[in-house]
Order: C-alpha cells, then sequence, then structure tokens
C-alpha cells in the first residue's frame, strides 16, 4: 500500500495545497477564530502527509532535516521553532507589565502636551513612538496600545482620526523592520537562518546595521506620503487658546505610582542592552596560560581559558530568545507581580497557539514538495562558478524575482506565513550566499504586509479601530490609497537588497 501512495505523493501534495490556500482564504474574512482554523488545517494536512507520503523523505529532502526522527509527531514538533514561541512569550509579559505600569498613559500624555495639538507634530511623534516601541514589542501589541491612545489624542484635539491611526498602523510595519525581534516576521527569518547559510554571520547587531537605515528612510517616506495625501486634516493651525491649555497638562495625573514608570525605564532598557549584548563577539588573540597551554578566545559566546590541555567555560551570553525570559522574570520580580496572574493574563496564549499550528501547517507545505518548483527555479540561478563562488548577478536576480513575488503574497497571504515560506525557500538554496540577498528575504516577508489587510494584522486593527470610530475606509478604497506608497517600498526594498549584493554586503 505504502508504494502505491508514495508513486502518487503529487496527488496528496496538491491536496496539502488546497487545504493550506482554503485555511488561508478562511483566515482572510472578517469575524473567524484565527487561531481554531490554524489548527484545524494544520491537523488535517499532517494526517495526510504522515498517511498518503514518504514523510521521512519529506522532512530530509525539502526541509533539510539532518536527523529525521523514527516517530512522526516528534518530527512534527521540529517544524516549530521554539525560540520564536519563547521571545513571543516572553515579550507579552513585558508588555503586560509595562502598560499595567501606565508607561504608555504617560508617554501619551506627554507627546500631547510637547506637541501643544500641532497636527503636524503630532503624526511625527507618533509615528517616531510607533516606531520605536514596534522596534522591541510584536506589531499586535503595538497598534493595540498606540491605535487606542492615538484615538483618545484626536478626540481631545478634535482632529481627524483616519491619517493619524493609519500612519500608526503602517509604521508598526516599518518599526518591525529593525531588530529580529521586532516583528513575528523576524522572528522566524532570524530564528529559521541555518549557521553557515551565509557568507558571514549576522548577530542581533549586525541585523540592525542592515535594517535600522532603510527602516529610517521608510519612515520619512511614509511621513511625505501622508502629509501629502491627508495634507488637508495635517496642515490646518491651532488656535492659541487650545495650545495654552494643552501645554498645562500633567503626563503624571495618570500615573499611580510614579515609581513603576522609572521600573518601566529600567526594565526595556535592561531588555534592550540584553538583546545588544547576544551578539558581541570578542576576536582575542593568543593567550598564553601558564607556560606551555595556549588556548585562542574566538567569541564571548564561549570565552573559555585552559591548562595543561583542560578548557573551562567561563562565561557564555544566552541567545536572544533566552535573554528575553531573563528580563520578562526579571520584570516580575520588579513589579513585585504574582507570576500566574501574569502567566494567565499577560500572555498571548492564543496567539502562541496559532503561531505553533501555522509552523506546522507551513512546514507540512514545504515538505511535501510543494515549493519545489520556485526553489529549483531559484537555485538555478544560483549554482556556484569554478572558483565555488556563487555569482552575483545570480543573487540579484533572485533578490528580483522574491522582491516581485514578495510584495502580492505578503499583501494577501500575511506576513508570518509569506515568512515562514520564503525562510524555508531560503533553506533550500546553497550555502555562501551573500547577507544582503537574504535580507531581500526579510524585506519582501515584511513591507508587503503594508498592501492590504490581509498582508497585516495592524492594518486589520486600524481599519477595524476605524470603524469602531465610524471614519470607515473600505477594504478596496484602502488598498487603491496605500498602493503608492507599498509599491515605492517594494521598489527601494529590492533596490536596496541588489546595492548590498553588489557590494559585497
Amino acid at each position: 500500500m505504502a508504494s502505491v501512495l508514495d508513486n502518487y505523493g503529487w496527488i496528496a501534495t496538491i491536496i496539502i495545497v488546497i487545504i493550506v490556500l482554503a485555511t488561508i482564504l478562511l483566515l482572510m474574512k472578517e469575524g473567524v477564530d484565527a487561531t481554531k482554523i490554524t489548527v484545524t488545517g494544520a491537523v488535517v494536512v499532517a494526517l495526510i502527509y504522515m498517511f498518503a507520503m514518504d514523510w521521512k523523505v519529506g522532512f530530509e529532502e525539502n526541509l533539510s532535516f539532518e536527523h529525521v526522527p523514527h516517530n512522526f509527531l516528534e518530527a512534527l514538533s521540529q517544524t516549530i521553532n521554539v525560540e520564536a514561541i519563547l521571545i513571543i512569550f516572553s515579550v507579552s509579559i513585558i508588555v503586560a507589565l509595562t502598560k499595567g505600569a501606565g508607561f504608555f498613559d504617560f508617554i501619551s500624555l506627554s507627546i500631547v502636551k510637547l506637541t501643544k495639538g500641532d497636527p503636524r507634530r503630532l503624526m511625527v511623534s507618533l509615528g517616531a513612538l510607533t516606531f520605536f516601541v514596534s522596534m522591541f514589542f510584536d506589531n499586535l501589541s503595538a497598534i493595540i496600545l498606540l491605535g487606542s491612545l492615538t484615538v483618545v489624542i484626536c478626540k481631545q484635539l478634535e482632529l481627524r482620526i483616519q491619517p493619524f491611526v493609519l500612519f500608526v498602523g503602517i509604521n508598526t510595519i516599518i518599526g518591525g523592520l529593525p531588530t529580529p525581534v521586532s516583528s513575528l516576521p523576524n522572528i522566524i527569518f532570524f530564528n529559521l537562518l541555518k549557521p553557515g547559510t551565509l557568507t558571514k554571520e549576522v548577530s542581533f547587531i549586525t541585523f540592525m546595521g542592515y535594517m535600522l537605515p532603510i527602516a529610517i528612510f521608510f519612515f520619512g517616506i511614509a511621513t511625505a506620503f501622508f502629509f501629502f495625501i491627508y495634507r488637508k486634516d495635517i496642515l490646518i493651525q491651532v488656535p492659541d487658546e487650545k495650545k495654552e491649555q494643552l501645554s498645562r497638562i500633567n503626563p503624571w495625573s495618570g500615573v499611580e505610582d510614579r515609581k513603576n514608570i522609572w521600573k518601566s525605564l529600567v526594565l526595556l532598557s535592561i531588555l534592550f542592552v540584553g538583546f545588544l549584548l547576544t551578539s558581541i563577539q570578542v576576536d582575542a588573540t593568543q593567550i598564553s596560560i601558564g607556560l606551555r597551554d595556549v588556548v585562542h578566545l574566538s567569541s564571548v559566546e564561549s570565552l573559555s581559558f585552559g591548562y595543561n590541555s583542560h578548557v573551562v567555560t567561563i562565561f557564555q551570553f544566552p541567545d536572544v530568545a533566552f535573554m528575553a525570559l531573563i528580563v520578562a522574570i526579571i520584570g516580575i520580580f520588579l513589579f513585585r507581580k504574582d507570576l500566574k496572574h501574569y502567566l494567565e493574563e499577560g500572555v498571548e496564549w492564543e496567539m502562541i497557539v496559532f503561531f505553533i499550528a501555522l509552523f506546522v501547517l507551513m512546514g507540512v507545505l514545504t515538505a511535501s514538495g510543494a515549493l519545489s518548483p520556485l526553489t529549483k527555479i531559484m537555485s538555478s540561478f544560483l549554482t556556484p562558478d569554478a572558483s565555488g563562488n556563487i555569482p552575483v548577478g545570480g543573487q540579484i536576480l533572485v533578490a528580483l524575482i522574491i522582491g516581485v513575488v514578495g510584495l502580492p503574497i505578503t499583501g494577501f497571504l500575511n506576513g508570518s506565513s509569506a515568512a515562514l515560506i520564503f525562510s524555508y525557500i531560503f533553506q533550500t538554496l546553497p550555502r555562501g550566499i551573500l547577507p544582503g540577498l537574504w535580507i531581500g528575504f526579510v524585506l519582501g516577508g515584511n513591507i508587503g504586509g503594508a498592501l492590504s489587510p490581509l498582508g497585516s494584522i495592524t492594518i486589520l486593527m486600524a481599519l477595524e479601530i476605524l470603524k469602531r470610530e465610524g471614519d470607515k475606509i473600505s477594504f478596496l478604497r484602502y488598498i487603491v490609497k496605500m498602493l503608492p506608497l507599498t509599491l515605492l517600498f517594494s521598489v527601494l526594498s529590492i533596490g536596496y537588497s541588489m546595492l548590498l549584493i553588489g557590494i559585497g554586503l
């Protein structure tokens, strides 16, 4: 029976593709339970894959498993990226702690006071705040916090809500670019990148070095774009009387305990410094220990010394996921909160279950060979030359392909699903690829989310906020309005990737 099923495995692959597409289409509908839909889809495709295909071969050939477990469930569990789940778990606790402390209420009142109600300053300030928050917190938390905050501020200042809420939504995507933990697609891309795939390793700091400049550039472009299309709502004068009233606002008025604001700053500073420490590498010269033994210290990840051929590790920095968990635990003790309460109320359990199911769904899709045609096309352009180097021209061509197909895929699929698909495709490409090409994949899996409400949960949430506040914008109207900006982002992303590849980065 197994051999018959093996011979007709392509039928199972087609069925799996249909189920995955059906799952995605259902996720596009308003009012559906995304978690239940995704879990159901993951279970169905997993069962089909287990019984109708040679799953061991699929895991080995299409997912590049070095050792495939004999037990199917154990093999399936390896499609789930534990580090990504741990980051989501930890950051959600940190968000709950700082939000409960009144930190974001304090920041919002401070912005109103500083801008004195000037719509131009307010637009830039809200965008910059969203950009910063999205660098370290997941996009969903950012839009929940800052979307509601924006509505309150606009109502106080009697300003039209739409341009400000949409600008905040767009900046959750732009602000999600600079760090490996700033968006769910980035978490996926960073944690699925295997050592040795690129010509040089990408750490937390080097990732920021690649992504922060283009993200800041995108922020400037988005600001100019919104100032132009919403000029009648933004380029207006605020009466002096209103400015005087706003200048008397006390940002501390809504804070129960001022110490909590400083604790929030301390906690966020620890988080930022902790993430930076995960990337620091020290290349030391050979150090002589005693009269005979010499040891080479390669990095702070494994800082060792030896004597009489005995090597002893004296320090080791944890990775990004474990660092986030450490900071979350520090936060629990810093605020003296009940751990059980924050495990029940603070953690985004539904989001975690959703992403576990999504990892399984996309893992099975890839293992079934559904992505093989696309990966073969890309791999054909990346055949190493006689000296073993991958041609720069081929990498530039692949960057162009992924940039072109990435926009509609991310825009109408969703960033996380697209990121998983792109990550699995990237894993099948030859080793020795320039980081610039990988950055093209990362940008392709992120920036298309601004194209439609289906591409990013933050845009969908922004539209829901506008609908609730009586300033509704339709699905099609949003796409038409934001299409020029998204196309410009896409072209710049492709160009940036090509530039990095061209200069050998």
